[in-house]
């Protein structure tokens, strides 16, 4: 949601207890004439019958343009180009009937702070109950327009499109393909309605099937659909460069590979079961969508939580309140998602800031309005993209989906926000403390040229005596031997599956590298990438995305560029990779406190190890971190 300028005079309070909403009804006329609109007040307990239009705000028109204003009983209001444009092409002609829409910009006074709360409360329900919603997908153009008089054809088997044996009609299959193609494979970077986060649930939550517009072109959402699937499977190797959701840790593998569309689109038949999804998926589904107010990242997909989440015996519920700031809206999501044994699971898959750092700022507030900044354990929920995260995803560090650093303890539900609000209590293992981090450099050939003295610095570090109690110091000297370096500089990943650990040939790979810098003979390069050994592919990902490090009882791993000696490697029960702690210097007479830097992986103790030899036997202690 964002705010515009509204007549004050339009709007009369709302009976929040009879669930009233504004509807507005479109006058019917011709293409030239002004919109004229009038506002009206429904209850949703009577069921009105109304169209919910799902669109993008946009950039705001002049607002001395006829083309940027509608009349509003009477008054010229502004609003924005795009939704200027899908009125005018939802408007029925003169001889026919107004037409009954509810458009959020306009039916809610944005002015309100309480009504906002309230109505954006209301949004599951408010596309719920319509009985039509119309997707604007924007202006038409030649692709578009062939593409959506092509869909009935398309997603019909048994229609001409499918009959090969007249050959007359090739020519223009091919053509229609080549359209549909352009069209579908361009949706999510040039239709921007599929990067707005609000869309997923207006898309998800009405019962009857969504009406797919794009200028004058209309097509049912699952016809369209379908379409997209036929195309795509006939474009299957074109398939797998489409936009792509990150892959979260472990269970959600499943979502590698899925395009945009398709994530919708299962998002949507999930809540036609009414099953719902957690915040910790939903966020993860949504992480590429986008929202002109940053706090909107959470409250766009509430109206898409599973029922118990919504329960307070069950959860920490999340308000809608745009009083909040960003950092209190993201650190009750954090706490919600904690709350659901979430927590550790979603921190050790996203990028992290690296230590508290400014929320994003919201560009409905005055600029000199001081906002808190976000407390480490809290993630910038409007950055978790490549192209926009300040560190590295924690995704990069975990293990193969089959381990887990938490051994036993991975289904734990582990950690509680304290009063404060910006203080987080988490149960685990301190592992050891940071000794060295040494870069492994900008380009894959940094990291080559550097293999021999990362070898010898594990060497070394190996052989120092282990900081711990002599009841587990043999056991600490076994784990930390146990596993190779080639393994643990790519977090012992098969590259072409989330589940397996690398396979062996990859030390080939390793040591042909390792031999050459050390003799200082150059790698052969290959241009394309699948021609590349798959253990080169992986490592290249490594490049400025990961440090090595010793520890002081002779651990070795990757972290984060921002790691540093004295931080704390710590196990968290609940995630599947450790985390690098930072000590906040103690204040007077406080308890010990931490920052949050990032993920990390460490050779010998993923598959649970430590969890299930040492703190399962007895053998060792957990402790209790406060994090801030």
């Amino acid at each position: 949601m964002q705010s515009m300028k509204s007549h004050c005079s339009l709007y009369r309070p709302l009976n929040s207890e009879r669930r009233e909403i504004r509807l507005l009804t479109l006058v019917a006329g011709n293409h030239d004439d002004p919109l004229r609109c009038q506002l009206t007040t429904a209850s949703l307990i009577a069921e009105p019958g109304y169209n919910a239009l799902s669109y993008v705000w946009g950039q705001p028109a002049s607002s001395t343009s006829s083309e940027s204003t509608i009349v509003l009983d009477g008054h010229h209001v502004p609003v924005t180009a795009n939704l200027h444009s899908a009125l005018r092409h939802l408007r029925q002609p003169v001889w026919s009937h107004s037409v009954c829409l509810w458009v959020d910009a306009v039916c809610i006074n944005q002015n309100d702070v309480d009504e906002r709360n309230q109505q954006v409360a209301m949004m599951r329900d408010i596309y719920a109950s319509a009985a039509q919603v119309t997707i604007w997908l924007g202006e038409e153009d030649e692709d578009s327009n062939v593409a959506f008089d092509a869909i009935p054809l398309v997603a019909d088997e048994k229609s001409w499109f499918w009959q090969h044996e007249n050959d007359d009609k090739e020519g223009h299959r091919w053509e229609i393909r080549r359209h549909c193609g352009n069209f579908f494979f361009s949706l999510a970077s040039c239709r921007p309605w599929f990067s707005r986060v609000w869309i997923l649930q207006e898309l998800a939550m009405p019962k009857s099937d969504p009406a797919v517009v794009c200028g004058w072109k209309r097509a049912p959402w699952s016809t369209f659909v379908v379409a997209w699937q036929v195309i795509a499977k006939s474009r299957s190797a074109g398939l797998v460069s489409m936009q792509k959701e990150l892959v979260s840790p472990n269970g959600d593998c499943q979502l590698l590979n899925m395009t945009k569309l398709d994530l919708l689109n299962g998002l949507r038949q999930t809540a036609q079961l009414k099953t719902g999804e957690s915040l910790r998926k939903l966020l993860l589904i949504s992480r590429t969508s986008a929202a002109t107010d940053p706090r909107d990242r959470i409250y766009g997909v509430l109206g898409l939580l599973e029922q118990d989440a919504l329960d307070p015996d069950q959860s920490a519920v999340i308000s809608v309140d745009y009083r909040q700031s960003c950092a209190e809206v993201y650190a009750d999501a954090m706490t919600h998602i904690f709350s659901r044994g979430d927590g550790p699971y979603l921190l050790s898959g996203a990028f992290l800031s690296g230590g508290s750092v400014a929320a994003p700022h919201i560009s409905t507030l005055p600029a000199s309005t001081s906002q808190p900044e976000l407390p480490s354990w809290v993630p910038d929920f409007s950055g978790q993209t490549f192209d926009t995260a300040r560190q590295s995803s924690g995704i990069s560090f975990l293990p193969p989906a089959t381990m887990s650093v938490s051994g036993a303890g991975q289904g734990a539900k582990n950690g509680r926000v304290l009063e404060d609000g910006r203080t987080l209590q988490v149960e685990g293992l301190v592992v050891d403390v940071i000794d060295e981090v040494i870069p492994l450099g900008s380009s894959l050939e940094n990291i080559i040229e550097r293999l021999p003295h990362l070898e010898w610095v594990t060497a070394e570090a190996r052989k120092r005596f282990c900081m711990f109690d002599a009841a587990i110091a043999h056991h600490m000297q076994r784990f930390k031997g146990s596993e190779p370096l080639w393994r643990v500089l790519i977090s012992n990943n098969h590259r072409k599956s989330g589940y397996e650990p690398a396979p062996a040939s990859y030390e080939a790979t390793y040591l042909s590298y390792l031999s050459a810098a050390s003799t200082n003979d150059k790698i052969s390069k290959h241009v394309d990438d699948s021609q590349k050994p798959e253990y080169e592919v992986s490592l290249r990902s490594c490049v400025n995305r990961k440090c090595f490090f010793t520890t002081k009882s002779g651990f070795v791993g990757t972290c984060i560029p921002s790691g540093r000696d004295g931080d704390i490697i710590a196990i968290v029960f609940g995630s599947p990779a450790p985390f690098v702690l930072r000590p906040i210097p103690p204040a007077d007479e406080e308890p010990s406190y931490y920052s949050l830097i990032g993920t990390c992986y460490v050779g010998g103790i993923m598959n649970g190890e430590m969890v299930d030899e040492l703190y399962c036997e007895d053998l060792m202690d957990s402790t209790t971190f406060l994090i801030r």
